[in-house]
């Protein structure tokens, strides 16, 4: 099965955006949203085809579209998206046994495509299983 997620606007990177108050870490207003929005956007499309939560193994792969030439680091992208999908795409992004992905830059155009698709359960995992 195969799950394509496509939006557009930015992407908030995850590094740094955690903020603590007193005893308790609290993630910025930026990346609340952001994950609120990707969250329900993934409901939208997982109610539409009718899939119910995968409990196996996947692998994501992250496609970003960049309105400017900023220098920007794509793996700072994948904390955000991968916690928005938890309990809508997938039940954790523990299952998430493959991640991959690209950017390019356009100017003036921000957009993202989200795949993922399920693995076997060997496929997942690139070590041989521990028969003992």
């Amino acid at each position: 099965m195969m799950i394509k997620i496509h939006n557009y606007g930015k992407i908030p990177a995850k590094k740094n955006r955690m903020r603590v108050y007193g005893k308790r870490m609290i993630k910025d207003k930026t990346t609340r949203t952001f994950e609120a929005m990707l969250k329900a956007r993934a409901i939208e499309i997982m109610n539409a085809i009718g899939h119910p939560i995968i409990t196996g193994p996947v692998k994501l792969h992250l496609d970003v579209t960049f309105g400017d030439r900023r220098r920007r680091d794509l793996q700072n992208l994948f904390g955000s998206v991968c916690d928005s999908l938890n309990g809508v795409v997938y039940d954790d992004d523990h299952q998430i046994m493959k991640l991959s992905g690209s950017k390019v830059y356009k100017r003036g155009e921000w957009e993202y495509t989200i795949t993922i698709i399920t693995l076997k359960h060997n496929e997942g995992t690139p070590w041989p299983a521990d028969n003992t």
